[in-house]
């Protein structure tokens, strides 16, 4: 594969020199035959056990990612390809099936003739790390629901697809009745365990095909319904309300007669009646700040 003794010797060098790489690092030729590789690389494709040399290296790439691969050898072959291009992500499946996302920089050999190099990044621990920090960034920490930040990105992506889909929309916003009361009475570390027992009473009366649950803000909560009418909707709000009716404190050593209570606002989303999620949401407010007017512990909707 290499035309001369010293050629020989230049691939043994560089096969020698690629093991110490801190990087997984693949030597192919321009029609993708693996002719050199490290152990590092072995690793990052979960082939510790059988041979990459002489594999063909575009097999490990995902069919999506083929396109982008061969433009990358075609630029090679006219020697239009820089020394060295940018990382780009691609993602492959490895020996065993896996799937990885990967950061490939891709730098040629031209003498005798061409030949890729290229050296592979592991972005499975940095995607899951960034996952986790924007999980984090879209959650509320007492209760576990999505945040104000989290409901914001999710409303605006549901009115999009519902919305372009010509299907209803709903949302609920919910409101503790008296929780003032309850922190002045029972103090903050018990207003904090009645704001988690309606979070958890809440996501038990969601139903499995709504998207999203939220503390809105203080004692407000938010529910997000695709494909919600409003009768749908308000069977979701009333299951809400039951579920709430029913919570107990004794648990945490309150007497049994203590409970809590919501208000909730309801408004709906379909064909058209609204401009924008910012104005069904509004529509909510105003339909939960007149339920709290009718007395509390009821629903009301924007209708």
């Amino acid at each position: 594969m290499w035309p001369d003794d010293n050629d020989m010797a230049s691939a043994l060098d560089v096969a020698s020199f690629i093991q110490y790489l801190a990087e997984a690092v693949l030597i192919v030729s321009p029609d993708g035959v693996i002719e050199c590789a490290n152990a590092k690389a072995a690793l990052l494709l979960n082939c510790i056990s059988t041979p990459l040399i002489g594999r063909r290296w575009p097999e490990f790439l995902l069919s999506r990612c083929q396109q982008q691969y061969d433009g990358l050898v075609k630029m090679v072959a006219k020697r239009v390809l820089s020394l060295q291009t940018g990382p780009s992500e691609f993602a492959l499946r490895c020996v065993d099936g896996k799937i990885k996302d990967i950061e490939l920089t891709v730098s040629f050999l031209p003498e005798p003739e061409a030949r890729l190099v290229l050296v592979l990044r592991d972005l499975t621990r940095y995607k899951a790390e960034c996952e986790h920090l924007k999980l984090q960034a879209t959650t509320d920490a007492l209760t576990g629901l999505a945040n104000r930040r989290g409901f914001d990105e999710q409303l605006q992506q549901q009115w999009q697809l519902c919305t372009d889909a010509r299907r209803p929309l709903s949302v609920v916003i919910i409101d503790i009745d008296f929780f003032k009361q309850f922190n002045d009475s029972y103090g903050h570390i018990q207003g904090d365990a009645c704001l988690r027992k309606v979070a958890g009473a809440i996501v038990q009366a969601m139903p499995v095909e709504a998207k999203l649950a939220a503390r809105y803000g203080g004692e407000e909560f938010a529910l997000i319904l695709p494909n919600h009418n409003e009768i749908r909707a308000l069977k979701v709000a009333r299951d809400v309300q039951q579920i709430v009716r029913q919570l107990q404190f004794t648990d945490a050593g309150l007497p049994a007669a203590v409970n809590v209570s919501v208000s909730q606002g309801v408004s709906t989303e379909i064909g058209g009646q609204y401009r924008t999620s910012q104005a069904l949401l509004c529509a909510a407010d105003t339909a939960l700040y007149r339920a709290k007017s009718d007395g509390r512990d009821c629903i009301n909707t924007s209708s």
